[in-house]
């Protein structure tokens, strides 16, 4: 049997992510209200650095999403049942949101390049790199799921 200690503890530490995630979302979208004088003004950045802010406002529902998958995933674990198929959809959806905040990492780094924001492009492409990596990973370990429910199923049929 899993550990029910440690599945209680995933759970808390992905409550905190959204509590997280919200508080993110709510400075980055009040940031926009200031405009970017105003912002210059209180803190002295520049025009083109708010393309980076907009990139992770961006990214935040694909996380949102991917915590929600993530939790309901942790349910399904803590119920022993794990090779079903709605372990396949979540880590299948799971993927799909690691590849969207990939596609928003892609624009941020071609952002940086155009905006000469030369400080930010390597940052950008390993974030890139490791949301392609995760994508990839879930889809083979998704893949690996199915295969064993299949023979799982197989298994159940046979006397």
């Amino acid at each position: 049997m899993y550990n029910d200690k440690t599945t209680i503890a995933l759970k808390v530490i992905i409550k905190i992510c959204y509590f997280a995630l919200a508080v993110a979302a709510i400075i980055l979208y009040m940031l926009q209200f200031l405009g970017m004088h105003g912002t210059k003004a209180i803190y002295g950045v520049e025009e083109k650095y708010f393309v980076v802010l907009y990139t992770f406002l961006l990214s935040l529902p694909p996380g949102y999403v991917a915590l929600a998958f993530i939790d309901k995933l942790l349910t399904v674990v803590r119920k022993n049942e794990v090779f079903e198929i709605k372990t396949t959809k979540y880590l299948d959806k799971i993927s799909y949101c690691c590849l969207a905040a990939s596609v928003v990492s892609l624009a941020a780094v071609v952002a940086s390049v155009v905006l000469r924001i030369d400080t930010y492009v390597v940052l950008f492409v390993m974030l890139l790199l490791a949301e392609l990596f995760m994508a990839l990973l879930l889809k083979v370990v998704k893949k690996i799921f199915a295969k064993a429910i299949e023979l799982k199923e197989e298994n159940d049929l046979t006397i």
